[in-house]
This record gives structure tokens, C-alpha cells and sequence, in this order.
């Protein structure tokens, strides 16, 4: 039974945290890139399901770590992570490449900007556009050319980023035809989302929506509705289309209204007797993107900073933030991967991970906590 939380985050005990899991995964998995954990210890093995897509997180992580330490080992194991997923830069068989560059080369061009960064990321975003289908306006996925996934709203930052930094117009326009699309089909009148669309990918009509990680077709499944709410926000950050706002908060209000106190959610909302009660990698997607809206609507976001914080103190729980020294490899417990697969089913997952640490750096930026 979850209690209602003080609001409040220690930054510095979640931060030596993630230095001990950080710095043990890395030691004795030197160069590995993992999805997730089996009975709470690093999966070293390709991805079963997708293609790799993790290796971003990862670098995004210690980038973090860099950041709130200030110590240059930390740093030189950034860029040796980063470097690690550059050669994905010209990687056409996933629509993941904003996973994979946006926290890894994306923070990097933010602390140092230099041409050889700036190259790597216009690259790396004229990959995934590339992957435009013109007739149904939509970034088509690894699954097949006329599936397209609410996940991918998470992707177009980069392909924003990419237009930026090269003054390629195009490419924003891609994005932001995808991004209506998302919005227009991938999105209901209730606010839920669907996990994917397929199209006619000839002519470019819509034929209807499915999942692969959800409890039906046409129900939500909630780590992809989370995507959804960070995806729509980021956009609106990128473009100031308030239309693009105003789908982020409408998804941000139905999670709220959903999970309510529970604060983290289960898979899927529309599940009438789901497995486990938490899906914590949502949580901390959620987490981050409810604070990244009250960093958008400033005076006018109070009610998801402090919605974002008190699901993040949860997490900063023992029940969901693992202890150093007790086994535990991962940091954020209660997560799960791939439902209908039983993979990474109530473990720890990098995406999990990397959105606390961003959760926890926007609650430092928004709350003024000390270091």
C-alpha cells in the first residue's frame, strides 16, 4: 500500500546511488551495453526483441554522473560510451536512434559543442528521417514499413536537433508531420494512447491500431502513454506548436487521473487483473516528463512539479531504489521490459534507470536542491 509521500528528493543520497551501481556495472561488465536485469542482475546478451536500443541510456547516465560530480574520470567514461553507439549514426533499421544519441552525443554537445558532436547528431538525425513515409506522414518502425509506434515521439528530438544544428528545414518538417500523426491517430479522444499504428503504406491510410506490450489493441498501455506525455511536451519545447502542448497535458492529466496515489502504475490500465502492481520504468518516465512540464508552463505547472516530485520520492524508496551492497544491480526495481514476452518482467531496465536520474536532475533544477 503506497502512503502519501513528502515531496521532497535527497539529491545527493540518489545521486551516490547511481555512482555505486554506475561504477560496478561498468567494472565488471567493462563496454557492455545491457537491456535489463534477471533476478536483479545485468542481462548481458543482445536485445531478444528490438534492435538495441540501450546504449544511450547508458552513456546518458554517466553523462549525469559527470555533470552533478564534476570528476573527469566520470567524464572519460562518458565519451568512451558515447563513442561506443556512434558507428549507429548511419543505423536505418531502428527508430530508436533518439535513445540511442539524444542522452549520449545530445549531452555532449550541451557541455562541449564541437564540430566533430555536431556532425555525429546531424547524421545520426537524417538517418531517422530517412525512414518518412511522405503518403501517411509517419516514422515507419523496425517492425515493418507500415508500422509506426507512440515511442517514437520520444525519437524527434533529435530529428529537431538535427535541422537546428545543420539549418536543414526538412527535417523538422518530418517531425513535426510525424508528431501530427502520433497525435492524430495514435492518440484518443479520451486522451489514451495506442501503442502502435499501422498504415497502408502505399497510399498512406490508416487501417487501424494494435500492440505488442500492451493488454489489447485498444487498450493503454501506460510506459507508451508516458512516452506520449514527454514526446508531445519535448516537441512543444521544440517547436511552440501549443496544439502539441495541449496533447501533452491532456495525457499528463489522464495519468494522474489513473494512477492517482499509487503514483507508479501497472503495465497497462486497462488490464482487469494485471500480473504486478508496478511498471516503475513508466514511473520514471513519468516522473521526468511531469517535470519537464512544469518547467515549460513555470507559474502555471505546479500541479505536475508536484505530482512529478512525489512520484519520484517513491521511487527514491527502498521499495523501488535499490540498496548498494544488497545484490541489486540495477537501480530502479519493479520495472518491466516486455510483458507479453517475460522479459525484464519486475526487474531493473536502462531506460528505467536513465529517466530517474533525469527525474532527479530536473527536481534539483526546479526545487533548488543543493548539491
Amino acid at each position: 500500500m503506497t502512503t502519501h509521500l513528502a515531496a521532497e528528493v535527497d539529491v545527493d543520497r540518489a545521486f551516490a546511488t547511481v555512482q555505486d551501481q554506475l561504477r560496478r556495472l561498468i567494472t565488471e561488465h567493462p563496454l557492455q551495453i545491457p537491456t535489463h536485469t534477471v533476478d536483479g542482475r545485468w542481462h548481458i546478451e543482445p536485445d531478444p526483441w528490438a534492435p538495441l536500443w540501450t546504449g544511450g541510456f547508458l552513456a546518458g547516465i554517466l553523462w549525469a554522473v559527470a555533470a552533478h560530480t564534476g570528476d573527469r574520470w566520470w567524464r572519460e567514461q562518458a565519451e568512451k560510451y558515447s563513442e561506443l553507439v556512434e558507428p549507429r549514426k548511419h543505423d536505418s533499421g531502428t527508430h530508436d536512434l533518439g535513445f540511442i544519441f539524444t542522452p549520449s552525443w545530445g549531452r555532449w554537445y550541451a557541455v562541449d559543442p564541437s564540430d566533430r558532436v555536431r556532425d555525429v547528431l546531424v547524421q545520426a538525425g537524417r538517418t531517422l528521417a530517412a525512414n518518412f513515409n511522405p503518403r501517411g506522414r509517419y516514422l515507419k518502425t523496425w517492425v515493418a514499413d507500415g508500422s509506426t509506434f507512440i515511442d517514437i515521439m520520444m525519437n524527434l528530438d533529435l530529428v529537431y536537433q538535427a535541422a537546428e544544428l545543420s539549418g536543414d528545414t526538412a527535417l523538422a518538417e518530418v517531425a513535426t508531420q510525424h508528431a501530427l500523426t502520433s497525435r492524430r491517430y495514435l492518440v484518443r479522444g479520451d486522451a489514451s494512447t495506442a501503442h502502435e499504428g499501422w498504415f497502408d503504406e502505399h497510399t498512406g491510410e490508416f487501417l487501424r491500431a494494435a500492440t505488442h506490450q500492451g493488454y489489447r489493441a485498444d487498450s493503454c498501455w501506460v510506459r507508451g502513454h508516458c512516452w506520449a506525455v514527454y514526446g508531445f511536451a519535448a516537441t512543444y519545447a521544440r517547436t511552440g506548436d501549443v496544439r502539441f502542448l495541449r496533447t501533452a497535458i491532456d495525457c499528463a492529466d489522464l495519468y494522474i487521473e489513473k494512477t492517482g496515489e499509487a503514483l507508479v502504475p501497472p503495465n497497462d490500465w486497462d488490464d482487469p487483473d494485471p500480473e504486478h502492481p508496478y511498471e516503475a520504468s513508466a514511473a520514471s518516465i513519468a516522473a521526468s516528463a511531469m517535470l519537464q512540464l512544469a518547467e515549460i508552463l513555470e507559474a502555471d505547472g505546479a500541479a505536475y512539479r508536484d505530482y512529478g516530485t512525489r512520484i519520484l520520492a517513491l521511487l527514491c524508496t527502498p521499495q523501488f531504489l535499490a540498496t548498494p551492497g544488497d545484490g541489486w544491480e540495477g537501480l530502479i526495481k519493479h520495472a518491466t521490459y516486455h510483458r507479453a514476452r517475460g522479459l525484464g518482467v519486475q526487474e531493473s531496465n536502462m531506460w528505467g534507470d536513465y529517466y530517474f536520474v533525469e527525474a532527479v536532475e530536473r527536481y534539483r533544477l526546479l526545487h533548488g536542491a543543493q548539491r
